[in-house]
C-alpha cells in the first residue's frame, strides 16, 4: 500500500494579487510618479475660463462609493449566489467570483490609469480657472489690463493669487488637470460594468424587466454624476464626453475579458482539473463549475 500528499501551490492567484497590488499603487501614485501636469497657456477673453468656482455635488468619497465599492460588492454578492444556488460545495466551485472581481479591479486600474495619463498629458484649465488663479503677468499686469488695451496674446508665463482667490494650494493644482473627467471614467466604469455583467448573467428573474431596470438605474447615476461635473463648472463638455467614453469602452473590454476567461474554464476541451470522487459525479456541475488548477490544495493517492 503505497499513500502520497501533493500540495499545489495556487500560483496564479499570488502572481494576480501580486501584480493588482503593483497597479493599485502606481495608479494611486500616478501624479507623484509623473510628475506636474503639462503647463498650458490661455487667452485672457477665454470665456470657457470665466466661470465661477462651485464646490462638488458629487464628492470624491461618493464618487467611490458609487464607481468602486458599491459595484465592487454588488459583483461579489450576486456572483456567491448564483454560484451557491446552482450547489457549490467546495471553494473550487466559487471561481467565477474571484473571476469576475479580478476583472473589475483590473478593469478599474486600466480605466484610472489611462486618465490620469491624459490628465497629465494635456493639462487642460478648467473652466473656474480665472476665479481660482486671478493671474497677474510678470509685468505686474492682469487680464483687465490687457483688455483695455485690446490685445488678443497667448499667455504661458503667469503667477496665480491665492491670496486674492481664496484657493488652496490643492485647488491651484488641480486646475490644470481637467481632461478628461476621472468623475465621468470612474463612474461610468463601475456601473457600466454591473449593467454589463447583469446582462450577462441575466439576473435577477430572468425574462423580466427587473434586470433592464437595474441596469436603467446604474446608466442614470452614471450620466447625473457626468452632467454634475459640467453643472459645477468642474469641466468642459468635452472633457465629460471623454471621460465617460472611456469608462464605457474600459468596462465592456473588461466584461467581455471575463466572459472570455469563463468560457474557456467551461470549454470541453479545456485540460481536466484535480476533482474528487465526489466532485466528478455531477457532470454538468463539473461543466459549470470548472476547478481552477492553482486553487486545488491537496489531493490524496492511495493504491493497495
Amino acid at each position: 500500500m503505497s499513500f502520497s500528499l501533493r500540495v499545489s501551490t495556487p500560483v496564479r492567484p499570488l502572481v494576480d494579487l501580486a501584480l493588482m497590488g503593483l497597479l493599485l499603487v502606481i495608479v494611486e501614485n500616478f501624479a507623484r510618479i509623473w510628475g506636474p501636469p503639462t503647463s498650458r497657456g490661455f487667452f485672457c477673453d477665454d470665456q470657457t475660463l470665466m466661470y465661477p468656482y462651485n464646490e462638488n455635488t458629487i464628492s470624491s468619497s461618493l464618487l467611490h462609493l458609487l464607481g468602486l465599492y458599491l459595484p465592487l460588492l454588488s459583483l461579489f454578492l450576486v456572483e456567491s449566489l448564483l454560484c451557491r444556488s446552482k450547489g457549490a460545495s467546495s471553494w473550487s466551485h466559487y471561481w467565477p467570483v474571484y473571476n469576475v472581481v479580478r476583472w473589475f479591479l483590473y478593469g478599474y486600474v486600466f480605466n484610472d490609469l489611462l486618465k490620469s495619463i491624459g490628465k497629465q498629458t494635456i493639462g487642460r484649465l478648467r473652466p473656474h480657472f480665472f476665479a481660482a488663479c486671478r493671474p497677474v503677468f510678470p509685468d505686474g499686469t492682469t487680464c483687465a489690463d490687457v483688455g483695455r488695451q485690446g490685445v488678443s496674446e497667448y499667455h504661458e508665463d503667469y503667477v496665480c493669487q491665492p491670496q486674492i482667490s481664496g484657493a488652496s494650494q490643492e485647488v491651484l493644482k488641480d486646475m490644470l488637470v481637467s481632461f478628461p473627467s476621472g468623475h465621468s471614467a470612474m463612474a461610468f466604469y463601475g456601473l457600466v460594468f454591473v449593467a454589463l455583467h447583469i446582462r450577462r448573467r441575466r439576473w435577477p428573474l430572468e425574462g423580466s424587466l427587473l434586470g433592464p431596470v437595474i441596469q436603467l438605474v446604474c446608466v442614470a447615476v452614471a450620466w447625473f454624476v457626468a452632467l454634475s461635473r459640467v453643472m459645477d463648472y468642474k469641466h468642459h463638455w468635452s472633457d465629460v464626453a471623454a471621460g465617460s467614453l472611456l469608462g464605457v469602452v474600459a468596462a465592456f473590454l473588461a466584461v467581455r475579458a471575463a466572459s472570455i476567461e469563463e468560457s474557456q474554464r467551461m470549454s470541453p476541451d479545456a485540460p481536466a482539473t484535480l476533482a474528487g470522487p465526489a466532485e466528478t459525479k455531477n457532470s454538468e456541475e463539473s461543466r459549470a463549475y470548472p476547478v481552477h488548477p492553482d486553487l486545488g490544495l491537496v489531493t490524496c493517492q492511495s493504491s493497495n
